[in-house]
C-alpha cells in the first residue's frame, strides 16, 4: 500500500514544474468550491455506508477530501506560508491541549463539565477570541460560508453564553410559538414576500435556539426528515 510520504511526493509532483496544469493553476481560492463539495460527498457516502454496510464508496471520498487537504497545504507550501506538517502538528497540539481527561490526567464528573472546559481551552489557543474578547470578534469566528442552520445553532450558542439571548427552554419555545404564529398572520393578511422572510427567519433562529441548547444538529435532523419523506413517498409508488 502506498504511505502518507508518497502521497505528499504524488502531490508536489502535480504541482511541480513537469505536473499537471489544472493543479498547478490552482490557488487558495479557486480550490473552495472543491472542499465543499468533498466535505458533502463524505457526508453521503456515510450516509450510503449507513444504509448498505459497504465502505468503498467512504474510503474513496475520504481520499478526495484528503487530497483537498493535501493540495491546499502543497499552495502553501509553493507561496512559502506553512506545510502539510505544519498542520498536522497544529492539529495534534490542539486536540492533546483540548483534551485533559485522555492526556493529562484529568478527571470531570460529567460532560457538561467537559464540555465547559473545553470552551476554555479553545479561548486559551492562539487565533481563537477569549470569554472577554468582543462580540463582534467572537460572532465573525463563525464563518459565514456555513449553511444557515449550522450557523444559527453556532451563533445562538455564542449569543447566549453572553446571555444576549435567553437559552431557558420555556423561553425559547415561547419564542417558537410567538414567531410560528407571527408567520401564520402575515400568510393569512398575504403580506409581502419582505415580511414573511422576516417572520420565517425569526422561527428559524428560534429553533436554532432549541437545537444549540439540546446540542442537536438541525441539519442532519432535517436531512434525515427529508430522505425519509423521500423513501416513504418512492415507496408508495
Amino acid at each position: 500500500m502506498f504511505t502518507f510520504e508518497e502521497l505528499k511526493a504524488v502531490v508536489a509532483a502535480l504541482r511541480g514544474e513537469d505536473g499537471c496544469p489544472w493543479d498547478k493553476s490552482q490557488t487558495h481560492e479557486s480550490l473552495k468550491p472543491y472542499v465543499i463539495e468533498e466535505a458533502y460527498e463524505v457526508n453521503q457516502a456515510v450516509s450510503d455506508l449507513t444504509r448498505t454496510n459497504d465502505s468503498a464508496n467512504l474510503i474513496e471520498e475520504l481520499g478526495d477530501l484528503l487530497f483537498q487537504v493535501m493540495l491546499q497545504a502543497q499552495v502553501a507550501e509553493d507561496y512559502g506560508e506553512f506545510t502539510i506538517d505544519d498542520v498536522i502538528d497544529g492539529i495534534t497540539r490542539k486536540m492533546i491541549h483540548r483534551h485533559p481527561h485522555v492526556f493529562g490526567g484529568k478527571s470531570y464528573e460529567s460532560t457538561d463539565q467537559q464540555q465547559a472546559d473545553w470552551e476554555r481551552l479553545k479561548s486559551e489557543e492562539n487565533g481563537h477570541v477569549s470569554e472577554d474578547g468582543s462580540i463582534r470578534e467572537e460572532f465573525d469566528k463563525v464563518p459565514a460560508a456555513f449553511p444557515a442552520l449550522i450557523r444559527g445553532q453556532k451563533i445562538a450558542k455564542k449569543a447566549g453564553r453572553r446571555n444576549l439571548i435567553s437559552m431557558e427552554e420555556e423561553e425559547i419555545f415561547r419564542d417558537i410559538l410567538t414567531h410560528l404564529i407571527a408567520l401564520e398572520a402575515a400568510a393569512l393578511k398575504e403580506a409581502d414576500e419582505g415580511d414573511l422572510h422576516k417572520e420565517l427567519g425569526r422561527l428559524l433562529f428560534a429553533i436554532c435556539r432549541f437545537t444549540a441548547l439540546h446540542r442537536l444538529s438541525g441539519e442532519h435532523a432535517l436531512t434525515e426528515t427529508i430522505n425519509h419523506f423521500i423513501d416513504e413517498k418512492k415507496g408508495e409508488e
